[in-house]
C-alpha cells in the first residue's frame, strides 16, 4: 500500500504545481503528461491489488 500512497501524494503535488502554473499563465503540457503517467500507474496498481 505504500506504493499507492506514494503515487497519490505525487499526483497531489503535481496537481498543485499545475495550479501554480495555470495561475501564472504558463504552459502546463509537461506537467499534464506527468499527471497522466501517474494516474495510469495508479490505475494499473489498483487493478493489480484487485487480482
Amino acid at each position: 500500500m505504500d506504493k499507492m500512497d506514494e503515487l497519490e501524494k505525487r499526483l497531489i503535488d503535481l496537481k498543485l504545481e499545475k495550479r501554480q502554473l495555470v495561475l501564472s499563465g504558463k504552459n502546463t503540457n509537461r506537467i499534464d503528461e506527468l499527471i497522466k503517467e501517474v494516474e495510469d500507474e495508479l490505475k494499473e496498481n489498483r487493478k493489480t491489488e484487485e487480482d
